[in-house]
């Protein structure tokens, strides 16, 4: 499996050291008192923070450098774990909780036995995990669990493992090199706002 970054419409790929990768959800909140002493929140989101460990060759890391001058500008990019999997869509009806189909804007790009997200455009703590079972070309997916929560048009749909907007947390560039060998391994951490 390669990984694969997008930025300004260039790819970098490259491995993932096997056992790094690390998926965490992330969910802040603020909070504030009103002048009745009742606690209001203010702020309510998530976040997807993503960790692991590149194994750079040293193309790759050549390759690396001015991707990490474009990102540590705060500019967006788009990550995937496998870069065979790289399809993200909406969904263009309502998807019924307690239901299995899902329709979709677009089903290029997704096959049966894919592992997708599903997730609500306005409730970050609506989303999902769902499994294709099959595919109405062009119309729908049908999953191999019923959903959890109903979705609205233009909820997300996607490739787990994928995310097309992505912003880097740790902004220093340091590779270290391998012994002499030609390769470098570097720790990165991305986020990204769901």
């Amino acid at each position: 499996m390669t990984a694969r970054i997008t930025y300004n419409s260039i790819n970098v790929d490259f491995g993932i050291k096997r056992d790094t990768l690390n998926i965490r959800y992330l969910q802040e909140k603020s909070e504030n008192k009103s002048g009745s002493g009742k606690i209001e929140t203010i702020n309510l989101y998530g976040i997807m923070q993503i960790q692991f460990n590149a194994l750079l060759t040293s193309a790759q890391y050549k390759q690396m450098i001015p991707f990490y001058s474009w990102a540590r500008q705060g500019k967006e990019f788009a990550f995937t774990v496998n870069n065979a999997l790289i399809t993200s869509t909406t969904l263009d009806a309502t998807a019924a909780s307690a239901q299995k189909t899902i329709p979709l804007t677009a089903t290029a790009g997704f096959t049966v036995g894919d592992y997708c997200l599903i997730r609500a455009e306005d409730n970050d703590d609506e989303f999902e995990i769902v499994k294709i079972a099959t595919i109405n070309a062009g119309v729908s997916v049908v999953a191999v669990d019923n959903l959890v929560y109903g979705y609205l048009s233009g909820d997300i749909f996607r490739h787990w493992r994928y995310w097309p907007t992505a912003k880097l947390e740790n902004t220093n560039f340091n590779p270290m090199e391998m012994e002499g060998s030609g390769y470098y391994n570097f720790d990165f951490t991305i986020i990204e706002a769901i």
